[in-house]
């Protein structure tokens, strides 16, 4: 009915004389409206996509309908088709998934260690970068059977990923409740060495690992993340638009004299805070309470669930399509 409204309403569309400022003001009303009758129908069904429609149904003519937004706004109608295609997979095709994953973990796995050994130093598979690749392998962990472990733990050891590791252990604990003594056993021991590792060979134990025993990435991403805040809530209800967060990143490490990480928060919520303000935060929240009542203690679905959102509090894996992608698969699978 809603849709037969907007078809017969469609010739109502003012359009004084024809010109190409006026037709293009009029082409602009009539996206409007579409992304008026998606919000309409996506918000009982999909909140969080409605809630983030809803952002653009409100910024967009107050930026003259510019369209400048124009290019995020088909990545999120994208995210939404993606949604809706993965909650199509029949369920027999579900469990076959996560061994495609794995398959490609082993592969990355094999051309970390090739790399390595060819060119020595911290390298990589085909993500990218080693911590993507190391990210990558965290999220599927939970998939992987015991005899698959001995690979897996070499690929994570030779990019030696702190985050990594952290949504590893995350993963293990929710697959074994009781494993959660020896995992905090585990962190103890790590910050313990970090902070007062013998010296061998004149290097300190942690600085014989691939990425060494420094924290200034995590000091980096610290100030960035007070320096997202402070500025943020300048604009805490509707943020300051898509693709700010790169330009904004460089102004203050400029403008401060600080060495912040560049192009992404590395933290996904307090991107999407920046970005989005508060709509955007509700989007979030209203994606997890969609996922968050499926999680089930022992399930696998589960563990590599909560490994990628450990994985974006530290990162940005909801932007790197290999690693979102099997994410959001992951998401669906728990809500079917």
């Amino acid at each position: 009915m809603l849709i037969a409204l907007a078809a017969a309403l469609a010739p109502l569309i003012p359009l004084p004389i024809v010109t190409g400022r006026l037709v293009a003001d009029a082409r602009a009303r009539w996206l409007l409206g579409v992304l008026t009758v998606g919000i309409v129908w996506l918000a009982p069904r999909e909140l969080w996509l409605a809630l983030i429609g809803l952002w653009y149904l409100i910024r967009w003519p107050a930026e003259g309908n510019e369209g400048k937004w124009l290019g995020s706004l088909l990545q999120w109608i994208a995210v939404g088709v993606t949604w809706a295609l993965l909650l199509q997979i029949p369920a027999a095709a579900w469990p076959w998934l996560p061994w495609a994953w794995l398959a490609v973990a082993g592969w990355q796995v094999w051309q970390t260690a090739a790399s390595r050994w060819r060119w020595g130093g911290r390298q990589k598979g085909s993500l990218g970068s080693p911590v993507i690749t190391s990210l990558y392998l965290a999220l599927v962990a939970a998939f992987c059977p015991w005899w698959g472990w001995p690979v897996l733990a070499l690929g994570l050891a030779l990019v030696s990923s702190m985050l990594a590791f952290v949504a590893v252990g995350a993963a293990l604990v929710w697959l074994w409740p009781g494993l959660w003594l020896a995992g905090a056993a585990g962190g103890l021991a790590v910050a313990l060495l970090w902070c007062w590792s013998p010296v061998v060979a004149g290097q300190r134990l942690l600085e014989w690992t691939p990425r060494g025993d420094t924290v200034d990435s995590v000091i980096s991403r610290a100030r960035g993340w007070q320096l997202i805040i402070h500025h943020g809530r300048a604009r805490w209800l509707l943020g300051h638009g898509p693709m700010t967060m790169e330009p904004s990143l460089l102004k203050w490490g400029s403008r401060y004299d600080l060495e912040l990480c560049w192009g992404e928060a590395f933290n996904e919520p307090l991107q999407v805070f920046y970005e989005y303000g508060v709509l955007g935060l509700a989007a979030v929240a209203a994606f997890c309470w969609r996922v968050v009542p499926h999680l089930t203690l022992g399930d696998p679905w589960s563990a590599a669930w909560v490994a990628g959102g450990v994985l974006a509090m530290g990162h940005w894996p909801l932007r790197h399509p290999s690693i979102a992608l099997p994410w959001i698969a992951i998401s669906a699978r728990l809500v079917q």
